[in-house]
């Protein structure tokens, strides 16, 4: 018997394995330990699409909340010009106050809905990518590695240590999955959130446009 530990740097983990060297690997082994790294590449590329996808959200959330703010504004400042008479004094003040609202509301909204739409796009994209790489994991990756478990004694690679180090990428895996499931859930409230206040501001500027054109000309 020729013994080695096997130390393998990886930026998800460090894969940690023992041989027998003086066995030789069969192909499957050699197949699925190849899988092994790919794997390891593989969940690391997922991570850093999470984490891509993740980092803007905040300022999308910041810039939503901006405009939300306008918008609440907005729609005080039209319910006290609809209930003004024609002669009261204040009411060019407030019909100017109105129109710089909704152009600031518009001229936000234009700021950041272009990127917005791109991650928006991105997320749906990571959706379709996620589906294919768990169904890789599951119905590639794993089969191969139960051939060692169950050929463990024709194989160079210990058994026990190999089956620890799958364990351990396993609560990597359910880490990166845990990145997953937040960017998930930030991704869809900023999404749902963005798509109702902006419902609302169509038909915001609907009433508006309706009660006096001249507020809502050469907004977009």
């Amino acid at each position: 018997m020729h013994i080695e530990n096997t130390s393998t740097p990886h930026p998800l983990r460090t894969i940690l394995l023992r041989f027998d060297r003086s066995v030789t690997p069969p192909a499957f082994e050699t197949q699925a330990l190849a899988l092994f790294h790919e794997l390891h590449d593989r969940t690391w590329a997922m991570l850093q699409r999470i984490k891509k996808g993740r980092a803007p959200i905040a300022s999308f959330t910041f810039s939503v909340e901006e405009v939300e703010e306008l918008f609440k504004e907005a729609q005080h400042k039209f319910r006290h010009l609809e209930m003004m008479i024609p002669t009261n004094p204040l009411k060019d003040t407030v019909r100017t106050q109105l129109r710089d609202l909704l152009v600031r509301i518009y001229t936000t909204l234009g700021d950041f809905v272009p990127e917005l739409s791109k991650a928006t796009l991105g997320f749906w994209e990571y959706d379709d990518y996620m589906f294919q790489e768990d169904e890789w994991r599951h119905e590639i990756a794993f089969p191969e590695f139960d051939k060692i478990f169950k050929n463990y004694k024709s194989c160079s690679v210990d058994m026990v240590f190999f089956d620890r180090d799958l364990d351990d990428f396993k609560g990597a895996l359910g880490a990166v999955k845990r990145q997953e499931k937040k960017y998930y859930e930030e991704m869809n409230k900023l999404v749902d959130w963005y798509s109702d206040l902006n419902d609302n501001i169509d038909l915001f500027l609907e009433q508006v446009d309706k009660f006096d054109n001249t507020l809502t000309e050469r907004l977009v």
